[in-house]
């Protein structure tokens, strides 16, 4: 494995599905040095050991850190600048610490607490679940799947080049871009998509009748467009509020749409509803998965 031949030991912060299924791919990619998982909860980090995705567990960053090669944060994004803040206290010379959050607008403010000898990276690997904890991961999480790197002016060549290495190991394509170009294209993919669906499971639970309530009578259309509501809420806030902005914008967008929805309807405009239903279909039809 090209990016191991230098690492000796990887600590993983944070070791729930993402955290958990990155050190299982790890071994199942043939990474023959160290795993260590750090946290704050004994029962998780035990639940991790048990699952075979770390080789050994600490709840003191001294300890876990001290002969770190690469930190890989795997918390929710709200906990990521806490953990980078305390991690620097105790990474060793060379060390690279990287994440997998799905907001990048943090990275700026990361890098400027990296020593001059400790390099950051962010990374947000396009691949999970609505389900949470280390009993959900799963080392072939990542196959096939993309990770976006993130680049700044600040972002240390190699160091860029040895977190892309790992994830193109554990099965992902990656990506290139800027923080800024991140949030744009997330907030329309992924976080857009999760409040809809929020929002979705909030009409149709409001919805009834004298015949009852119409979440009760749906069905899989309902299901499959809702699935991603049952995420972490906890989760989830903190990714909604970090890109807030860019949501912000992308639910204007989203608003607009309905509005021509709306305006096709009223005006049982039959030709125009077809041409939208044909567009949807087609775009829809191309994305294989």
């Amino acid at each position: 494995m090209g990016f191991s031949e230098n690492f000796d030991c990887i600590v993983i912060a944070g070791v729930g599905l993402i955290g958990g299924s990155v050190g299982l791919a790890l071994k199942q990619a043939g990474f023959k040095g160290k795993i260590i998982g750090l946290g704050r909860k004994w029962s998780s980090l035990k639940r991790a050991f048990d699952a075979g995705a770390v080789d050994s567990v600490s709840m003191d960053f001294d300890e876990a850190l001290k002969d770190a090669d690469l930190l890989v944060i795997g918390t929710p994004v709200d906990k990521i600048i806490e953990i980078a803040k305390e991690a620097v206290k105790y990474t060793p010379k060379g060390c690279i610490i990287t994440d997998v959050g799905s907001t990048k607008k943090l990275v700026n403010e990361i890098e400027k607490l990296m020593p001059d000898d400790v390099y950051f990276v962010g990374a947000h690997p396009m691949a999970g679940s609505h389900k949470t904890g280390i009993e959900s991961a799963n080392a072939h999480l990542f196959e096939k799947s993309t990770c976006i790197i993130t680049q700044t002016e600040f972002t240390d060549s190699k160091s860029l080049n040895t977190v892309s290495e790992m994830w193109h190991t554990i099965g992902a394509y990656v990506h290139i871009m800027s923080p800024e170009e991140h949030d744009f294209l997330i907030s329309a993919s992924s976080h857009l998509p999760h409040t809809v669906a929020c929002a979705l499971v909030s009409v149709v639970s409001n919805a009834e009748n004298h015949q009852g309530r119409a979440i009760d009578f749906s069905a899989t259309g309902f299901a499959d467009m809702t699935r991603i509501a049952s995420g972490s809420p906890e989760i989830w806030k903190g990714i909604l509020l970090q890109n807030a902005d860019m949501v912000i914008s992308m639910l204007g967008k989203m608003e607009l749409e309905l509005a021509t929805f709306r305006n096709i309807l009223e005006t049982k405009n039959e030709e125009m509803l077809k041409e939208k239903l044909d567009q949807a279909k087609k775009i829809r039809d191309s994305i294989h998965r």
